[in-house]
């Protein structure tokens, strides 16, 4: 999701947040919450407290087993540092903004963050150190979390903190910021974590093949009336681990059509004015769960335009250029979360662009010989956590490149007869 705004402990720090939020933009209604986690490392039982004209909900911890002086502060949930720096209440701060209108902050520590503004940062990393700085009386880590503007109770774990107001009796609580293992599901349509293959054929049958083993069982059919669309794509646009189906008509509109278990729920319309667009992507640009839609307009600007909760906010342009790219295509290349791009230059070259928080990093030359391929995609076919790449060439066969690091394998046949697909994903 996208844009948000912050806010500091109080009194002289408000001034220094309402400066911050100058360059926020504006509120939009908030996505869906953040799996949060406790900002410490895994196991640490820390104690929750809050006093009157605190604010309310605002948390102080400090540590149960020892001293807090120094100890490690880590994300409470992936995204992107929106904000370091130093006020005379909040001490040495940072903000972390998680997509779709919701942030964290984090005061008082010992000394500068250990990371800077426009970084991206990956749940349970370490980002500073608890410290006393500024308007503090002892060690301890001053947390908020703040959703469109405003602060709102924090939860850990998917369990409400209980520290709603000023009066909140003080408690302990064991992080569970253990990591977790992220996956990428572009085309992942079973959940299972292993990508499959999605296409349209000639006749319009919208057809599933499932992922066996870095193979392909018998087609499955899943739809029907698809010969008409103009863009086809398959990723996790609901958060629940398998990839949807979102799609541009005739005329334009885009649909989201929600996996209900190997089969197609019925659709919403998600966009509109999509017609003109040279290529459309669904990925988790954001890297917080939700797969976002990219999409290369006519005048070859890339556009991002974040889930905000089963909906689209605002485009964002990250980058321009693209219109005579012959593929593009987004999914998780590197492993750290968050799609990145793949494209397919106008000489053939392959290409991928690093997402580094909401932005693209220079390109870097991936392979080459790729200009008479019909479809070309990034899919996490080997279930390592990296993308891969499929194409489909000039003679309708079907090959996996696979990612070994930033690099392609040699090819594998995994298919062939799909010269006449109109969509392959």
């Amino acid at each position: 999701m996208s844009t948000r705004i912050l806010r500091a402990v109080a009194g002289a720090s408000a001034m220094l947040l309402a400066l911050l939020a100058v360059g926020a933009g504006p509120a939009r209604a908030a996505g869906p919450m953040p799996f949060f986690q406790l900002p410490f490392p895994c196991g640490e039982t820390w104690r929750m407290a809050t006093y009157s004209g605190h604010g309310a909900y605002s948390i102080d911890m400090t540590y149960t087993g020892g001293g807090s002086s120094g100890r490690a502060i880590v994300a409470a949930a992936g995204g992107v540092v929106a904000e370091t720096g130093y006020g005379s209440r909040s001490g040495n701060y940072a903000i972390i903004d998680h997509g779709g209108g919701w942030r964290t902050n984090y005061y008082h520590m010992i000394e500068a963050p250990s990371v800077g503004r426009g970084q991206g940062v990956a749940q349970g990393q370490q980002i500073g150190r608890v410290g006393s700085t500024g308007n503090s009386t002892g060690p301890h880590l001053h947390y908020e979390v703040w959703r469109d503007g405003g602060t709102t109770e924090a939860y850990f774990n998917g369990v409400p903190s209980g520290m709603n107001w000023e009066g909140a009796a003080a408690r302990n609580i064991t992080s569970a910021n253990c990591g977790r293992p992220r996956r990428d599901h572009v085309s992942d349509f079973s959940g299972d974590g292993y990508a499959d293959v999605l296409g349209v054929n000639s006749a319009g049958s919208l057809l599933y093949y499932p992922n066996n083993g870095l193979a392909l069982s018998a087609a499955v059919q899943i739809g029907h009336g698809w010969g008409t669309f103009r863009h086809v794509v398959a990723a996790d646009f609901s958060g629940d681990g398998a990839a949807d189906v979102i799609g541009a008509d005739a005329d334009g509109l885009l649909w989201y059509y929600p996996n209900n278990g190997l089969a197609l729920s019925a659709r919403v319309q998600i966009g509109h004015g999509w017609g003109t667009f040279r290529h459309i992507m669904a990925a988790d640009f954001s890297g917080d769960g939700y797969a976002d839609v990219l999409g290369v307009n006519s005048a070859g600007n890339l556009l991002y335009y974040p889930n905000n909760g089963l909906a689209l906010s605002a485009a964002v342009q990250i980058g321009h250029g693209w219109g005579t790219f012959r593929h593009v295509v987004a999914a998780d290349f590197s492993g750290d979360g968050a799609a990145d791009v793949i494209g397919v230059d106008a000489d053939g070259l392959l290409w991928y662009y690093p997402n580094n928080g909401f932005a693209l990093s220079a390109r870097v030359q991936i392979g080459h010989g790729w200009a008479s391929f019909s479809h070309v995609n990034a899919v996490d076919f080997s279930g390592d956590g990296h993308a891969d790449i499929l194409g489909v060439d000039a003679g309708g066969l079907l090959w996996y490149y696979a990612n070994n690091g930033f690099a392609l394998s040699a090819r594998v046949q995994i298919g062939h007869g799909w010269g006449t697909f109109k969509h392959v994903m």
